[in-house]
């Protein structure tokens, strides 16, 4: 598997990021996946990180979920995956993003950041068993 993400959407959550740090940054990723395992970031809607503890914790705003899903069914698009940081952290999902896999079609961005935006931006998948993550290649293109 592999997703595409464009310069300018990698911009935009990277700056999310140094804009919420201390905190975790969250995002939706917006786009289409292929029948060849392949997928593409067509749009990024960053949102307030709404977790009891945005410190060590991520929660994407429900209305904004909800927004998100209510426009892509005008669309051919999907909602294909969430995006979130863990600053000065490591771009890997921790034991906690792994109890949270409700979702196993969605894709996983997490960055690692520090106050300046992403230090580092790693791609994972659910496992099909729902055992945790894989990682996938992450492509950032213009």
């Amino acid at each position: 598997m592999e997703i595409r993400l464009s310069a300018s959407d990698y911009d935009l959550l990277s700056s999310h990021a140094a804009d919420c740090f201390p905190e975790e940054a969250c995002a939706l990723l917006v786009g289409e996946k292929s029948g060849e395992g392949s997928a593409r970031v067509s749009s990024v809607v960053v949102s307030k990180n709404i977790a009891a503890d945005p410190f060590r914790y991520f929660e994407v705003e429900p209305a904004k979920r909800i927004a998100v899903e209510k426009e892509v069914r005008k669309t051919d698009q999907c909602l294909l995956g969430v995006f979130h940081t863990h600053p000065e952290g490591d771009a890997r999902p921790s034991k906690t993003d792994e109890r949270m896999i409700y979702e196993p079609s969605l894709i996983w961005l997490i960055a690692s950041s520090c106050k300046e935006g992403i230090e580092t931006l790693n791609a994972f998948e659910p496992e099909p068993e729902g055992q945790g993550f894989r990682p996938i290649t992450l492509r950032v293109v213009k």
